[in-house]
């Protein structure tokens, strides 16, 4: 039996389409392996929001013609960002079979032993490319990919340039895709996209009105979005948040950075106080939500006073965690060639100091948590340590004692107690 293996760097939406191109595979007699094992065919799908994420990477394609060196018959394609933006530096590391833009994923097995070119420009492409599968690469929950692209074109980003034009998916190819992954024993659904809030713009829908849609299927017992830009929160969806049953109270949004200096000189389409009031309006609706936020340390032009500016900014902001991410240069974006940039020792300190905030955050929140007993919900993963553990739908993992198999059963959970990274529970009577 031929073999598959597959690698995928960066974002949810690359691993959602990861496990589209491998579902083609399977379908067709092949079985599915570890990218380090022997293999007829891999799949690298790229990521390029940072230089790390390049260097990644190059280093998987490299490791896949390795083995092609020692099996000429081995296939080896490359797909996402970094090879979308940069397909010429993955030609000079050698004799890749197959390289597809960004809106091509869902033609990777059709094409890969037909010997014709599966690259375009992405800025000319207008049409979501139809992707799908019926079961996730081991995971619980399911990942639905909705939205492609962005039209934005922030000053620090590249994914614009590797994604292209904002694009959505037709509303009756999400449900229908949705009614098969139930019916496959799926309960919980993130829905995502490259800029998930503009889903439907150009198909006079909206994500509220889609989210209606999904509300309404049985058997779907959670909904989360993956993130979700604070402009982007509109009346309509926060309407929909406060009639919804299966809403998980969890968003995450991105802020970048605390300071209207910084926000307006990247591009960025909010002030540091109408993003208060998006998380405002969120507590209005659910008072014990769970906001994440992304923050970058080290944008070009971020002085010492403007990082302070950031630093008290979430210091005084109510949320649950951040992701921190450091600045890194990206080739063709506008910051790139601003001035001001930062060295490298203060981005790492200024990281260190955002992932303190963080931890304190979080640790408050758990608290809150179990001293408020809010009622938790989740879809069982797996057992470890004695412990069955789940991501619960205010994103606080729980632990839970049981010699039951609880393996994939939506239940609603009380917390007790502080456990490990997360709380321990106990199943609701």
């Amino acid at each position: 039996m031929k073999k598959v293996a597959s690698i995928t760097f960066g974002c949810k939406v690359n691993q959602y389409e990861t496990s589209c191109i491998v579902d083609e595979f399977t379908r067709a007699g092949y079985q599915i392996t570890e990218f380090d094992n022997l293999a007829d065919v891999y799949i690298i799908n790229t990521c390029t929001v940072t230089n790390r994420t390049d260097h990644k990477s190059r280093n998987a394609i490299r490791k896949a013609l390795n083995q092609k060196q020692t099996d000429p018959s081995v296939k080896v394609v490359v797909t996402g960002c970094y090879s979308q933006r940069k397909k010429e530096e993955i030609e000079e590391l050698g004799d890749v079979d197959l390289i597809a833009d960004n809106n091509s994923k869902s033609k990777i097995y059709e094409k890969l032993n037909s010997g014709n070119q599966l690259f375009r420009d992405i800025k000319d492409q207008h049409n979501f490319d139809e992707i799908s599968t019926t079961k996730m690469l081991d995971k619980t929950r399911a990942f639905i990919k909705v939205q492609d692209g962005c039209d934005y074109y922030c000053a620090y980003c590249a994914i614009p340039y590797a994604r292209g034009h904002s694009r959505s998916r037709d509303k009756n190819k999400i449900l229908d895709q949705i009614k098969k992954l139930v019916d496959n024993g799926y309960k919980e659904f993130v829905l995502g996209g490259i800029n998930l809030g503009l889903y439907g713009t150009e198909l006079d829908n909206s994500l509220a009105k889609l989210l209606y849609e999904i509300e309404k299927i049985d058997g779907v017992e959670l909904i989360r979005l993956s993130s979700i830009e604070p402009q982007l929160f509109t009346d309509e969806l926060l309407e929909y948040f406060t009639e919804s049953k299966k809403m998980c109270h969890h968003f995450h949004i991105p802020l970048q950075v605390g300071c209207d200096e910084l926000l307006k000189e990247m591009g960025r389409r909010y002030s540091t106080e109408q993003f208060r009031k998006t998380i405002t309006k969120l507590r209005e609706i659910f008072p014990d939500v769970a906001i994440g936020i992304d923050v970058i340390a080290g944008l070009p032009g971020e002085t010492e006073e403007l990082f302070q500016k950031t630093h008290h900014f979430l210091s005084n902001l109510d949320f649950t965690y951040l992701h921190v991410f450091s600045y890194s240069k990206r080739s063709g974006t506008l910051a790139e060639k601003m001035k001001g940039h930062v060295n490298g020792k203060i981005i790492k300190q200024r990281s260190n100091e955002l992932i303190l905030i963080s931890n304190v955050k979080l640790a408050e929140y758990i608290d809150l948590i179990i001293k408020n007993k809010v009622e938790l919900k989740g879809i069982i993963e797996q057992k470890s340590d004695g412990f069955w553990t789940a991501l619960s739908d205010h994103y606080v993992r729980v632990f839970l004692k049981s010699d039951e198999n609880l393996k994939k059963k939506y239940l609603q959970l009380n917390p007790v107690s502080k456990k490990y990274d997360g709380i321990e529970v106990v199943i609701v009577a």
